[in-house]
């Protein structure tokens, strides 16, 4: 598999329905009445946006990397925003889904977020930055599949291309659970209270599964229970029990966890299906709503963060202080990933001004290694201490970089979780000057 990795000689595949389905089924994608899927051959970050104008509403809703969960539709496989990691490939595929598609009009489209261009990785196959990309999309309606075969010219003629338009009939309310992946976070009560309670109190309509309470105590998770992992400086959410167990490192089956167990920065939401669940004092509370209901309470969408609710694993006062300090001076996650890429510089100067950028940003640093590495980790650890890097064992919310080799399993996903910094072998060797 080049899941997460390229092998050399590897011979590219074919855009058809046979590569498609090897892909979907290596990253475990899912599929519903409709499904839409892109792939491509080259290390740079496409996208895959689905627009929804839902019967009765007045405005269109986006799924997209941002917002992966909207209009009933779901992201659920989003690839090469890095060059490493699982979720990198030269094989790569996105896919969304709606298990039971709104009523209204769709529209669904190809951008580039970034032309990923190396000289020395891929064996030098993708060195030009103006290149053309070929891309094909597959949409799946009940059994049914259309194809859209397009080109991403490198010339940067066009913002976005279209693949598919199409309208379903019927009502545009999102069915089943919640609305469209819109999440609200209410502050905790002094009194102990109930779903049922707190939704007449905020005015918000209950729907079977679109209630989540936060982890303020030690309690037993039962498996298969859903769960939400917030994190609370970006505001972004790990979607899925396992994807949450994930990131923690939790295990499979039933565990007995606390706000003591749940990464630093972070605050873990556990869905009840029971509008009577008794909700205890200091404790908060997260609805999954529909657009309207949002929109109304979009302004308490940011809570503080807390110690009772908010994780503490491997968490002290210095690093707490340091990680906020961070997070103030650092820009946003996805406007780091969705920067437009700047005109190549002169090869000499480029390679210059990079490595003195990431001397700089090593210097003082917490790392890790994990992977496989052509340096010998001795090695690595010396160079790494002699740049002015601390080398910890483990990833936690103190780490700054992790810096990944091929077979990087469970510290990756821990520390993208995390949303920590990952470089590659590379990158590492031109910081510590190997």
């Amino acid at each position: 598999s080049q899941k997460g990795r390229y092998r050399q000689g590897a011979m590219v595949t074919a855009l058809d329905l046979s590569s498609l389905n090897s892909r979907l089924s290596r990253e475990g994608a899912q599929s519903g009445a409709i499904t839409a899927s892109l792939i491509w051959n080259d290390p740079s970050d496409l996208d895959l946006y689905a627009f929804v104008k839902r019967n009765g509403q007045a405005h269109t809703d986006q799924i997209f990397y941002g917002h992966k969960k909207a209009a009933g539709g779901y992201l659920d496989v989003d690839m090469n925003v890095r060059e490493t990691g699982k979720s990198f490939s030269l094989e790569p595929v996105e896919n969304i889904f709606w298990k039971t598609p709104p009523g209204g009009a769709y529209r669904i489209v190809v951008r580039n977020a970034g032309t990923k261009t190396s000289d020395t990785k891929w064996d030098g196959q993708f060195n030009n930055h103006k290149r053309d990309i070929e891309f094909k999309v597959f949409l799946n309606k009940d059994g049914e599949i259309e194809e859209f075969a397009g080109t991403w010219k490198g010339n940067g003629s066009t913002p976005e291309i279209e693949a598919f338009t199409f309208d379903i009939e019927g009502s545009g309310d999102i069915p089943g659970t919640g609305g469209g992946g819109n999440f609200i976070v209410f502050p905790p009560e002094d009194a102990k209270t109930t779903f049922k309670e707190l939704c007449a109190k905020h005015d918000v309509p209950f729907s079977m599964g679109g209630g989540y309470y936060a982890v303020a105590r030690k309690e037993k998770i039962q498996s298969g229970k859903e769960m939400l992992l917030q994190h609370l400086e970006t505001d972004n959410f790990t979607i899925g029990g396992k994807k949450c167990r994930d990131a923690l490192d939790w295990p499979e089956g039933e565990v007995n966890k606390g706000p003591g167990d749940i990464l630093e920065g972070h605050r873990l939401f556990v869905q009840s299906t029971s509008a009577n669940r008794a909700i205890p004092p200091g404790t908060h509370v997260l609805f999954e709503v529909d657009d309207a209901v949002y929109e109304k309470y979009r302004k308490t969408h940011h809570i503080e963060a807390e110690a009772h609710t908010s994780g503490t694993a491997g968490m002290t006062a210095a690093a707490k202080a340091k990680a906020k300090a961070e997070a103030k001076a650092s820009p946003k996650k996805a406007a780091v990933k969705r920067k437009a890429e700047d005109e190549p510089e002169p090869k000499a100067k480029a390679k210059a001004k990079a490595k003195a950028k990431a001397k700089a940003s090593l210097a003082g640093k917490k790392i890790v290694f994990t992977g496989t590495l052509s340096t010998k980790r001795a090695d690595a650890t010396a160079a790494a201490k002699a740049a002015g890097a601390t080398v910890l064992s483990d990833v936690s919310g103190n780490m700054d970089i992790l810096v990944a080799g091929p077979g990087a399993g469970a510290k990756m996903a821990k520390a993208e979780g995390l949303g920590k910094e990952v470089w590659d072998e590379d990158k590492f060797k031109s910081a510590a000057g190997l």
